[in-house]
This record gives structure tokens, sequence and C-alpha cells, in this order.
């Protein structure tokens, strides 16, 4: 037989009809070891012994942030992925202030105005100094961000007209 298959409509199946993929049994016994100490001290350790590489990756998308230069496409991109990923690398000041950088360029782009590179400057030079910092000093990073998203705040302000 030659050609296509018989197009069939899609099937609806109402959400209580779903087919299980586990039984009573094996989803308990599931659920009580997601919920055991052991499990969770498990995935800590895991975690904790992924934070070197973590930082290396946040480090090498500060340097590529800091090569985007004025693009800001790149530098948004960029900045997504290292608010993604730093606050698990242990980078917790560095993740706060590239939320706020990312919040800025979202808004702006949604108010079709352009960032203002001083801004965004300001930012890319606060998040690398924070992911370059030997130790997060998270009571630093939280008033940097703190300062910047209040002069984020006031230009957005500006450039909404009010």
């Amino acid at each position: 037989m030659t050609g296509k298959p018989a197009h069939r409509p899609a099937q609806i199946i109402l959400p209580g009809a779903y087919p299980q993929m586990l039984s009573r049994a094996d989803a308990a016994r599931a659920m009580r070891t997601l919920r055991a100490p052991e499990t969770a001290a498990r995935a800590a350790q895991a975690m904790e012994s992924s934070k070197p590489a973590l930082r290396e990756a946040v480090l090498a998308l500060v340097t590529g942030m800091e090569q985007a230069g004025t693009d800001a496409a790149r530098v948004h991109e960029a900045v997504r992925e290292i608010r993604g990923l730093a606050e698990t690398a242990g980078l917790t000041s560095t993740g706060r202030i590239a939320e706020v950088l990312c919040r800025y360029l979202d808004d702006m782009a949604r108010i079709g105005q352009p960032p203002d590179g001083t801004i965004a400057a300001l930012h890319v030079s606060a998040i690398a100094r924070a992911a370059r910092a030997e130790k997060d000093d998270a009571r630093m990073g939280d008033t940097v961000a703190a300062e910047l998203a209040a002069l984020v705040s006031r230009k957005l302000a500006d450039a909404r007209g009010g």
C-alpha cells in the first residue's frame, strides 16, 4: 500500500481517563522516596557539587555578555541565562542584578523603546563584578540591586512619559 495514511481526528481524553503510569502502590512508594530526608540530603549534595561547574558557566556567560558590548539582543540573551543559573551556582547577588537588567530590557522592549546604554552598561559591570567576586556578599548585592532597580524604575517612568 502506497500513499499517505488516512487522517484520523484527534482523540479527546478526559482528565480523569488518562492511563496511569504508576500503580497506586508504586506511586505511594515513589512519593515516600521523594519525601525522605535521605533524598533531600542527596539532592543538596548533588547541587553543592555542581556549583563549581555552574559558576564556570556563569563566568563564561558574563564574558560573552561583556563582549556583546552595545548589542542589546546579545546582552539580553546572556543575562537571561545568567539569571537562571546564578543563584544555583551560589552567586545570589549576580542573579539579583541580572534579574533587574532582564526586567528592564523586557519592559523597554514591551513599550517599544531602546534600552539606555548607560543603564545597561552599569548593570553589565555590576553583574561582572558580582560574578567574579571571591565571596558572594549578599548584603552588598542587595544594596546594588535595589539601587539599580530604583534607577531602572525612574528610567521606565520617563520612557513611558510619566
